[in-house]
C-alpha cells in the first residue's frame, strides 16, 4: 500500500489548506456571532470547484468518472481545520449529488444537477430517530434538525424503506441557530403528508436499505474528516497560545502535564485520520467492511474532537470559555459531529442483540 499523495490530491490539499487558513479562519468569528457564513463564502468556494466536484461533467460539474472518497476526506480535514460550519456547507451537496448519478431518473438528474451547477445547496437528513412515516407517495413527521436545511434546494432524505428528494419550496422550514456549527444555516421542518414526487424518488423496501447504507457511509467518512480537522485546529491554536503565554518566569507549553496533554491529543489525532482515510480507500475500492469502518471512523474521530477540543480549552485556562479566543468555538463545534446520522456505538448493539 502506498501512502504518499499523488499530485492531484497534493495539489488539492494545498489549495484547500490555503483557503482554509486565509479564509475560513477570518471569517470564522464573525459568522459564528452573527450565525450565518458571509456571502462571499459559496462563491469563493465555488471557484476552487467546491459544490460541483460530485456533479458530473456532462452535467456541467467536475466529476468525471467516480468519485473519490479518498480526496474528499483528504480536502474535507482541511476543511475542518478553517470552520467546521462552513465545511458543513461547503460539503453537503456531495450526497444528494452522487446519489442522484447512482439512483436517480434524468428528471431528478436534471433538476437537482442544474440547481447545484446554479449555485444551490442540497442536503441530507438521516431519520435516525424515526420521526417520520411513509404512507405511499407521502411523509409525515419532523425532518432535522440538519445543516444547510434552511437554504437548501432539495433535500434528500433516508428513512426506514425510502430513499427520496423532497423540493426545498415544497417544505415548511424553521431556521434556528444551535451552539455548534451556528453558521451552517440549520433548520427543521414540518412534513404534513408531504408528496414525494414519483420522479424523485431514488429507492424504496431493500432497495432502499441498501442504498442508505450507501449513502451514510459517504457521509460518516466526510463528516470523520472533518471532526478530526477541528481537533488538529484545536491543537494548533493551543499549542501557538502555549508558547505565548507565560506563567512563573516560562511559557506555559514547558509544563509537563500540558506537553503530555497535547501530545496524548496528537497522538488521537493522528491515529483517527489514519482511520478515516482508510475507511475511504475502502469506499473507494467498493469494499465488503467498507461501511462498517466508515461508522467505526466516525466513532473514532468524534472522541478524538471531543477530547481535543476540551483539552485546548484547558490549556488556555479560563480564556478558553471567552469567544474572543477561537478554542471556545471548537469545543461547541465537536459536539455538533455527535449529532448528527444517529448513534453508531448503539446501533451497532441493537443490530447484534438481534442477531443472536
Amino acid at each position: 500500500m502506498d501512502f504518499a499523495l499523488d499530485d492531484d490530491q497534493r495539489m488539492v490539499v494545498d489549495t484547500v489548506r490555503r483557503f482554509a487558513e486565509r479564509d475560513l479562519r477570518s471569517w470564522a468569528a464573525d459568522a459564528d456571532r452573527a450565525g450565518a457564513p458571509p456571502d462571499r463564502l459559496l462563491h469563493a468556494a465555488g471557484e476552487l470547484g467546491l459544490g460541483s466536484d460530485a456533479v458530473p461533467a456532462d452535467a456541467g460539474g467536475l466529476l468525471e468518472g467516480s468519485y473519490s472518497h479518498l480526496l474528499r476526506a483528504l480536502r474535507g480535514f482541511e476543511l475542518g481545520r478553517g470552520c467546521a460550519a462552513m465545511a458543513a456547507l461547503l460539503e453537503c451537496n456531495v450526497e444528494p449529488a452522487l446519489a442522484v448519478g447512482r439512483w436517480g431518473s434524468p428528471e431528478a438528474k436534471q433538476a437537482v444537477f442544474a440547481a447545484l451547477e446554479a449555485g444551490g445547496l442540497a442536503t441530507l437528513v438521516h431519520d435516525s430517530r424515526g420521526a417520520l412515516t411513509v404512507d405511499g407517495d407521502r411523509i409525515s413527521g419532523k425532518l432535522g434538525p440538519a445543516p444547510a436545511l434552511a437554504g437548501a434546494k432539495y433535500v434528500l432524505v433516508a428513512t426506514g424503506g425510502l430513499l427520496a428528494l423532497l423540493p426545498g419550496e415544497s417544505l415548511k422550514r424553521e431556521a434556528i441557530t444551535p451552539s455548534g456549527w451556528r453558521a451552517a444555516r440549520w433548520a427543521t421542518a414540518a412534513l404534513e403528508a408531504t408528496r414525494v414526487p414519483a420522479e424523485l424518488v431514488l429507492a424504496k423496501g431493500e432497495a432502499a436499505a441498501a442504498a442508505i447504507a450507501e449513502v451514510l457511509a459517504w457521509a460518516r467518512v466526510s463528516l470523520a474528516a472533518r471532526a478530526v480537522g477541528v481537533a488538529a485546529a484545536a491543537m494548533e491554536h493551543a499549542d501557538h497560545y502555549s508558547k505565548e503565554r507565560v506563567q512563573f518566569g516560562q511559557p506555559i507549553g514547558r509544563f509537563e502535564s500540558l506537553i503530555r496533554l497535547r501530545d496524548d491529543a496528537q497522538t488521537q489525532i493522528h491515529a483517527a485520520r489514519l482511520v478515516v482515510l482508510h475507511a475511504a480507500w475502502q469506499l473507494d475500492r467498493g469494499h465488503a467492511d467498507a461501511h462498517d469502518s466508515a461508522s467505526r471512523a466516525r466513532v473514532i474521530a468524534g472522541d478524538c474532537v471531543a477530547r481535543a477540543t476540551i483539552d485546548a480549552v484547558q490549556i488556555f485556562g479560563g480564556y478558553g470559555f471567552v469567544n474572543d479566543y477561537p478554542v471556545e468555538k471548537l469545543m461547541r463545534d465537536a459536539r455538533a459531529f455527535e449529532a448528527l446520522h444517529g448513534d453508531e456505538r448503539f446501533g451497532r448493539v441493537l443490530a447484534q442483540k438481534e442477531s443472536r
